[in-house]
């Protein structure tokens, strides 16, 4: 059949004395909602709510997040669920489109087949997943939907590209991490069918640019914006310091955060006779090991394992501090992390690790240190330099801070979003949203 399914949205333009157009229907797809790990996804939605976007919450898994944050709670009226295969409103969309589609149904299934079956766990959730994105299909059809736009480029981005080919919606994606470097099924495919391409690094725009340089205009770089003025304030509060040197970590205990380099470090700075003290927050499963190589090295009075910690205790550690330090191992770290963000916001010197994208935050003897990974004589060396030296730390700290205001406050990133659903949209958000924003 030939006609098109896309239903017409209202893109009528604000204007002096005529009522204002209602927002086209989007149709937002995740892979669980809400999810405590993905607040980044979260802050954006919250933003176009604010700014006046009408969109669904389409969610592949049932959400059972026991704690519920205070923006998803405003959001959940707006989700989006249905089972995998036991509804018959799932099964009523398989008929529906393969009554009138026939050949994009199949040619949708055939498609997974020949480009994910040499990754079969991949394959086989995928083609779990699609009587699902069917019926959502379905649904957004039902309910006048204009644009899609999936949070990340595996799952839910599978979904919309499944959808798009049933319906003709265009759909745009979010590219993170792990769904570009790690699982990168039908990417090519997923990116050359996409309206527009939000990535977090310019690392990453340049790798997505590379695989398809037919599309590198519409794939565009956008923070993940942090939500940064009880940083500022702290900073604010934030006094010179002198004594003993005084570093904190932040993370999960995994083998990739380097928490045992940096456990050595601090041996060697004991050898030197170095008065200090460094406090990690966080848990996970090499507790037990560092806990062993901090008695292997006699470090029980000077480095103490916290646990974690809510960010209100995170702020009087920052304080306390006059250096943070996280040594990351490059695998499995695909972005910026968070704590050295928040370091930087709060004026903290940053010792890091040349992570893929860490240039884009921590420029060498400008915002910050770079140590390799595994030399903990070379980490010790910098820990050292930035007790004997506090006012290049401080410098450093600062021109950190300033980087951080124009490229990750939640503001500005929140501003570029809503910019790049509006043009995509045709539609004018509201101005309320704007001058609240300043």
């Amino acid at each position: 059949m030939s006609r098109s399914f896309r239903s017409a949205g209202t893109n009528s333009s604000h204007t002096e004395g005529v009522d204002k157009a209602p927002s086209p229907k989007l149709a937002f797809l995740v892979s669980r909602f809400p999810c405590l790990d993905e607040t980044f996804i979260l802050r954006e939605m919250a933003a176009l709510a604010e700014a006046g976007f009408d969109f669904d919450i389409y969610t592949l898994k049932p959400p059972d997040d026991r704690v519920v944050q205070a923006q998803a709670q405003k959001l959940l009226p707006r989700l989006i669920h249905r089972p995998f295969f036991l509804s018959w409103e799932v099964w009523r969309a398989q008929f529906y489109f393969l009554l009138r589609r026939p050949l994009r149904y199949a040619g949708a299934v055939l498609t997974f087949f020949f480009e994910v079956w040499r990754k079969p766990v991949s394959l086989a959730k995928n083609l779990a997943l699609f009587p699902k994105a069917v019926c959502f299909a379905r649904i957004m059809l039902q309910r006048q939907t204009v644009h899609m736009h999936a949070f990340w480029a595996t799952f839910p981005c599978g979904m919309a590209w499944i959808a798009h080919r049933l319906t003709d919606l265009p759909y745009s994606l979010s590219a993170h991490a792990h769904d570009i470097y790690e699982d990168d099924s039908m990417l090519v495919r997923k990116l050359r069918a996409a309206t527009f391409v939000m990535t977090c690094t310019d690392y990453n725009r340049a790798h997505l640019s590379q695989l398809v340089p037919e599309k590198s205009a519409v794939i565009k770089l956008i923070y993940h914006g942090l939500e940064l003025n009880s940083f500022y304030e702290d900073a604010q509060a934030r006094t010179s310091s002198s004594g003993a040197l005084h570093m904190l970590s932040i993370g999960t205990l995994y083998k990739t955060k380097g928490f045992d380099t940096l456990i050595a470090a601090c041996a060697a700075l004991k050898h030197q006779n170095v008065a200090f003290e460094c406090k990690i927050v966080g848990d996970g499963p090499e507790r037990q090991h560092l806990l062993e190589l901090i008695t292997q090295h006699d470090l029980q009075k000077e480095v103490k394992l916290l646990g974690y910690l809510k960010q209100e205790e995170l702020r009087p550690l920052r304080l306390w501090a006059n250096v943070f330090i996280l040594l990351p191992r490059p695998y499995l770290h695909w972005g910026i992390p968070n704590v050295y963000i928040e370091a930087l916001a709060t004026k903290l010197p940053v010792i890091a690790t040349p992570l893929n994208a860490i240039n884009e935050l921590i420029q060498p003897e400008h915002t910050g240190i770079l140590v390799d990974c595994d030399d903990p004589s070379a980490a010790a060396a910098a820990l050292m330099r930035m007790w004997r030296e506090p006012e290049h730390g401080a410098r450093m700290a600062l021109a950190g801070q300033k980087l951080v205001v124009q490229k990750f406050d939640a503001q500005r990133t929140a501003l570029q979003v809503i910019d790049m659903f509006a043009k995509s949209v045709g539609w004018e958000p509201e101005r309320a949203y704007f001058e609240s924003k300043g």
